[in-house]
């Protein structure tokens, strides 16, 4: 996880950088959001990952997020059980707000901030 890319609840100030939101929508774990300013952000099972979900139905290198000034994207990096956008399983998608995201057991929502 680096600096940019951390869940809110650290994070008591909005990070004026950050262009989209990504929040987890799952009602068995706490919920938890991530701020997402230009660049690639990571998505997997590891530690070292920018937005870790910890379970064994997301791959350990499941997908990576793009953030750029025009548009928000989503790759999956040939993961065990692949990505689905707003229900379809796609290996690559352009994201808008409101977008809902499936990786492993967990669902999650874009959501653009400014």
């Amino acid at each position: 996880m680096n600096n940019e890319t951390i869940p809110l609840e650290d994070s008591l100030i909005f990070n004026q950088n950050s262009k989209y939101i990504l929040s987890l929508l799952n009602e068995e774990v706490s919920s938890t959001s991530w701020f997402l300013p230009n660049g690639l952000h990571k998505i997997g099972r590891l530690p070292e990952k920018e937005i870790i979900l910890d379970d064994v139905t997301v791959s350990r290198h499941h997908a990576f997020i793009t953030v750029d000034d025009e548009e928000i994207s989503i790759t999956d990096e040939e993961s065990t059980n692949g990505i689905f956008i707003n229900g379809e399983l796609l290996t690559e998608s352009t994201l808008k707000s409101g977008d809902r995201l499936q990786v492993g057991k967990f669902s999650l929502i874009v959501t653009k901030t400014d």
